[in-house]
C-alpha cells in the first residue's frame, strides 16, 4: 500500500479506535460478572457515614444561594452532613450570603487572596470532619439521593472513590444540545469503564473519596478532580461511577464559553500526560484506560490532521485510487458540517447534527491551544469562568 493512503488509513483508524472500539471494549468488558459485590438498592439511613460536602465557590453570588437550599434538602442524616462552602478570594457577595446559612451549621471558609480551586480544596479537607468528602460546584445541584448513591459504595473496602453523573440542562441552543449530547457519550463510557472494574474518568461537580486517602493537591495541578483520581488509584483502590447519582448544571452559554472549560481541562490532561509519576502504573486496567480514554484524546487533533493532509497527498498522487476519493469526500464532508454548525451558531440557528459535529471538531482542537497555554506557562491554576446559561 502507498504510504500516504497507508498514513490515512492509520490516522482514521486511531479516530474510529477512540471513538468507537475504545467504548465497545468497555461495553464487552461490563458483561463480564463485577468483581465488586453491587450495592444494596436502599440503604439505612441510619447507618451511612459521616460526610463532609465541600462546595468551590469563587465569586459565585448567582447561584450560591440555591446550591445552599439545594444541598440543605438532600436525603441525608443532618447529624451525619457536614456542609462546607470554601470562597477564598471571593469578592462579590458569596462570603456574606453563606453566613446567612451559618445558623444551618455551614461553615464557611474565607479569606481574601485567591490561591487557585486546588489550594481551597486542601484547606477545605483539612476543616473536614466526615469519613467520606465530597467535592462539588457552587453551580452543580444534586438529586435529594445523590449522596445515598454515592456512599453506599464504600460498604465495599476496595473503594477508595466514587463520582456521580453529572448531566446538562439542554435549552433550545446548539451548545446546549451538544453538551448534553456529548455528556450522555462520556456518560455511557464511564459506566461501561465501573463496571469492568472500575474508572479514571471522574466529574470534579460530584466526587466522593474516603478522607483518609486524600491526598493534599500540589499547588500546580491544574485538574484536582484527575488528580484525586489517579492518587486513589495509585494507592490500590477503586474509583467507580454511579450513574444514579445525578447532579446538573446549565450549559455554558456558546460554543466559546464551552472552549475556555475544555481548553483547561485539556492543558490539566497535558499535564498529568506529562508526569507519569502521577499515573496509576501498578492498576494495568486503570493504566489502560488513562491511556485511551484520557491522553489519546489529546492526541486526535494532530491524526486529524494528519488523516487530512495523506489524504489529500494520496489523492493527488493517485487520483484514480477509489478509497481514498471516498476518504477524501468523506473527511470534507466531516469539517463542512463542522463549519455549517459554527456558521448556524453565528446565527442562531438550529442545526442538532452539524452543531454536533462542530461541537466535537472544536472541543479537539482546542487541546492544541490548551497545549500551548501549558508550555507557554499561560495556564494559571486559576479558574476561567465559563458564561453559563439562565437556569
Amino acid at each position: 500500500m502507498e504510504f500516504f493512503s497507508a498514513l490515512t488509513l492509520f490516522s482514521a483508524g486511531v479516530l474510529v479506535y477512540h471513538y468507537v472500539l475504545y467504548p465497545l471494549l468497555m461495553a464487552v468488558g461490563a458483561k463480564r460478572p463485577s468483581p465488586s459485590v453491587p450495592p444494596s438498592p436502599a440503604q439505612d439511613t441510619a447507618a451511612v457515614p459521616s460526610a463532609s460536602l465541600i462546595i468551590a465557590a469563587y465569586n459565585e453570588a448567582a447561584v450560591i444561594a440555591e446550591k445552599l437550599e439545594n444541598s440543605l434538602a438532600l436525603h441525608y442524616p443532618a447529624h451525619q452532613l457536614q456542609l462546607i462552602v470554601v470562597a477564598d478570594g471571593s469578592d462579590d457577595e458569596t462570603p456574606d450570603l453563606v453566613n446567612r446559612y451559618t445558623k444551618d451549621g455551614v461553615l464557611l471558609l474565607h479569606q481574601p487572596e485567591r490561591r487557585g480551586k486546588s489550594a481551597a480544596i486542601n484547606r477545605a479537607v483539612d476543616a473536614a470532619s466526615g469519613e467520606i468528602v465530597i467535592f462539588s460546584d457552587a453551580n452543580a445541584f444534586y438529586e435529594a439521593d445523590a449522596l445515598l448513591k454515592l456512599v453506599r459504595h464504600f460498604e465495599d473496602g476496595r473503594v477508595g472513590g466514587v463520582s456521580g453523573q453529572k448531566t446538562v440542562r439542554a435549552s433550545d441552543t446548539a451548545v446546549s444540545q451538544s453538551s448534553g449530547l456529548y455528556w450522555q457519550y462520556e456518560s455511557a463510557i464511564k459506566r461501561w469503564e465501573s463496571a469492568s472494574g472500575g474508572t479514571v474518568a471522574v466529574v470534579g461537580e460530584m466526587l466522593a473519596l474516603r478522607r483518609r486517602l486524600f491526598t493534599p493537591i500540589p499547588p500546580a495541578v491544574i485538574n484536582d478532580d484527575a488528580y484525586l483520581a489517579t492518587q486513589i488509584l495509585r494507592q490500590g483502590y477503586r474509583v467507580l461511577y454511579e450513574p444514579e447519582a445525578v447532579c446538573w448544571e446549565t450549559a455554558s452559554s456558546s460554543t466559546a464559553d464551552e472552549l475556555v472549560r475544555r481548553r483547561r481541562i485539556s492543558a490539566g490532561r497535558y499535564q498529568l500526560l506529562f508526569r507519569p509519576d502521577w499515573w496509576p502504573w501498578r492498576n494495568p486496567l486503570a493504566l489502560f484506560q488513562l491511556i485511551s480514554h484520557k491522553f489519546l484524546r489529546l492526541l486526535l487533533p494532530f491524526f486529524m490532521l494528519m488523516a487530512l493532509a495523506a489524504n489529500v497527498m494520496a489523492v493527488l498522487r493517485r487520483p484514480a485510487n477509489l478509497l481514498m476519493r471516498l476518504t477524501l469526500l468523506g473527511q470534507t464532508g466531516l469539517y463542512g458540517l463542522a463549519a455549517f454548525g459554527w456558521l448556524a451558531e453565528r446565527v442562531q440557528r438550529r442545526a442538532r447534527i452539524p452543531a454536533a459535529v462542530y461541537y466535537v471538531v472544536s472541543g479537539n482542537f482546542s487541546s492544541l491551544h490548551g497545549l500551548w497555554r501549558l508550555l507557554s506557562g499561560r495556564q494559571s491554576v486559576l479558574w476561567e469562568k465559563a458564561q453559563r446559561e439562565e437556569s
